[in-house]
């Protein structure tokens, strides 16, 4: 084997900056969804803001259009057992690889909280209640009444079973959402093509960043990488005892620029992807972007490190943003975190901002 290529941690944080848009912006928000794989949407702001710090100009509302009834996106249970968005090409692949694990699981999970009707025929009956069109929860409860004595309905333990096996997605957003029915389809796990996808979007990465973002254990991981054996390169990171790989000729570093701010949605899919978070946050600030009760704040990257977080509250024509600042910030970073407040509400729809640190 010859000399192993050498990077450094700056090179690896501006190799997965730089996949995700957030160096160079994208010109479609699809490219921006493709690129992450996964957006979380159990906030529904989560998925316009991770697009809309990636792109160079996104269109207010496209995300309702992607995600209406034969839309660009499918949004699902998926990764972490959590609603992702994905496009219908990765929906199929993620959901059609880890829907073979995670569904057992939820079996297992639901089989001690029911007692009314087996979990085969529920499902059957939530499928033929779908058929004819998308229905609110409400309206799908109405049809299949034993459902509304599942604990946890609020977080998908309805329809959530039928989600991992492709049969069922949500479209809209927020209180207009609906369960909608998805033609059945034979999809074999491809544990190899799931970790190509995760490289090309996060890589260099370790076996333990992949099934950390995966839920996968040891012998689907070991899997994924022996399928792919013929198409890594194996990729030593200064100063890290751990093994990295990329894809073959995939190392190639863009150029010195500077990395600038961007704002981060909560439960962002680059907070996510890696398993040792101090690529992008240090030790001393995870505590204060990893909540209690499973939260993941919005993060205020300064030149790919996190340096505070961020929420937003809408008030008519203005978004204010609060931020949480780990270190005083510069007045060079001041100016181009409120360029960036202005171009993450004009993606919105909203014309005004304001800037408050609490």
């Amino acid at each position: 084997m010859g000399t192993l290529p050498v990077i450094t941690l700056e090179q690896l944080r501006r190799s997965i900056l730089s996949r995700q848009g957030l160096i160079v912006p994208f010109a479609d928000p699809l490219d921006a969804v493709r690129a992450m794989v996964a957006v979380q949407t159990q906030y529904a702001a989560s998925l316009p803001v991770a697009v809309a710090t990636r792109v160079k100009k996104a269109t207010p509302g496209w995300d309702e259009q992607a995600l209406e009834v034969g839309g660009r996106l499918i949004k699902s249970w998926s990764l972490r057992h959590t609603l992702h968005a994905h496009t219908s090409e990765d929906h199929q692949l993620v959901v059609g690889t880890l829907g073979a694990h995670l569904y057992p699981n939820y079996v297992q999970y639901m089989e001690v909280r029911r007692s009314i009707v087996s979990l085969d025929e529920l499902q059957s009956r939530v499928l033929e209640a779908l058929t004819e069109r998308p229905l609110s929860r409400r309206q799908l409860h109405e049809k299949v009444p034993e459902l509304k004595s599942i604990d946890g309905v609020g977080w998908g333990l309805d329809v959530m079973g039928l989600a991992f096996q492709r049969r069922v997605c949500l479209v809209g957003r927020g209180s207009e959402q609906k369960f909608c029915h998805l033609p059945e389809t034979m999809v074999e796990p491809r544990y190899g093509e799931l970790l190509r996808r995760y490289l090309v979007s996060y890589g260099p990465a370790t076996k333990a960043d992949f099934a950390h973002w995966t839920g996968l254990k040891g012998p689907q991981v070991q899997a994924a990488f022996s399928e792919l054996e013929g198409e890594l390169e194996h990729v030593k990171v200064e100063g890290q005892a751990g093994a990295y790989f990329s894809l073959a000729g995939m190392l190639d570093q863009p150029t010195d620029v500077a990395l600038g701010v961007r704002l981060l949605a909560k439960f962002d899919p680059l907070i996510l992807s890696l398993k040792d978070k101090s690529l992008f946050i240090s030790p001393e600030s995870r505590t204060r972007v990893f909540r209690k009760a499973g939260q993941v704040e919005a993060v205020v990257l300064v030149e790919g490190r996190a340096l505070g977080t961020w929420r937003m509250e809408r008030k008519g024509n203005r978004i204010d943003y609060s931020i949480e600042a780990f270190q005083p910030f510069g007045k060079r970073d001041l100016n181009r975190l409120n360029v960036e407040a202005a171009r993450i509400s004009k993606a919105l729809g909203v014309n005004n901002s304001e800037i408050h640190f609490v």
